[in-house]
């Protein structure tokens, strides 16, 4: 039975999974599954992956997981947030693939975003997509934003009806695929560390977020942006070389 405590809701249409898989891409290249759950995206990224891990938060799961694909799944019984995933990954370039969980979707996703996978394709709720895609001064114009329109190119590939799920949630989802830029070099740790700061405080300056750091004022000059600027009106290039500034 699906736990509502962690927001369970299965994928169970074929022509969804089989949709998500196209766009992943996953052939011969090292893919991280976030939630596998009963494993209905694990079978068909295991016949494709070079290798594949995947984190699950529910214990029972695991213990399907474990029986159903055995050695050939890097199983890791964690929370995606508290997950050692370098260690997962190794060194070499990687992929995520996952349904996200309603609850803990954007946390997940800055986790992700802080690791600067390759790729991303990423099963979300519609309306959570939107920070995905938001522009400066939007409502959820935010760090997700920002990291995205940074290092990323992304775009809506799959729609995904409630009927898609089982048990249905009360939301549609979308799969979001994202594509590193290769030109951007970024600690993605320090940049969203940045980020939470300059964004901790929707109604102060970015001067005063970021602890009246003068650097800040000089960096927004050289922006040409007004110095009492707020991060939410900025966008990510110039949040971005406002970053660099300070690094």
């Amino acid at each position: 039975m699906p736990n509502k405590a962690l927001g369970q809701n299965f994928l169970s249409s074929v022509s969804i999974i089989d949709a998500i898989l196209e766009h992943a891409q996953a052939d011969g290249k090292r893919v991280l599954e976030i939630g596998p759950g009963t494993g209905a995206l694990t079978e068909g990224l295991l016949s494709r992956a070079a290798y594949l891990a995947a984190v699950e938060k529910d214990g029972r799961l695991c213990e399907l997981l474990q029986e159903r694909f055995g050695e050939r799944l890097a199983l890791l019984h964690a929370d995606m947030l508290d997950a050692d995933i370098p260690a997962l990954m190794g060194t070499e370039p990687w992929h995520a693939v996952g349904n996200l969980p309603y609850y803990a979707t954007t946390p997940i996703v800055l986790r992700l975003l802080s690791l600067l996978p390759e790729s991303m394709t990423l099963m979300v709720q519609k309306e959570a997509s939107d920070r995905f895609f938001a522009k400066a001064k939007d409502r959820v114009y935010g760090q997700v934003a920002v990291i995205t329109g940074c290092c990323y190119s992304a775009k809506i590939v799959v729609n995904a009806p409630r009927s898609c799920f089982t048990p249905p949630p009360e939301v549609d989802s979308v799969v979001v695929r994202l594509e590193r830029n290769e030109q951007q070099d970024l600690d993605g740790n320090a940049f969203l560390s940045f980020l939470k700061q300059a964004f901790s405080m929707r109604r102060k300056t970015l001067y005063n977020n970021l602890n009246k750091d003068d650097r800040v004022l000089h960096a927004i000059a050289a922006l040409e942006c007004p110095a009492d600027a707020r991060a939410e009106a900025l966008s990510p290039e110039q949040l971005l070389r406002i970053f660099e500034s300070l690094n």
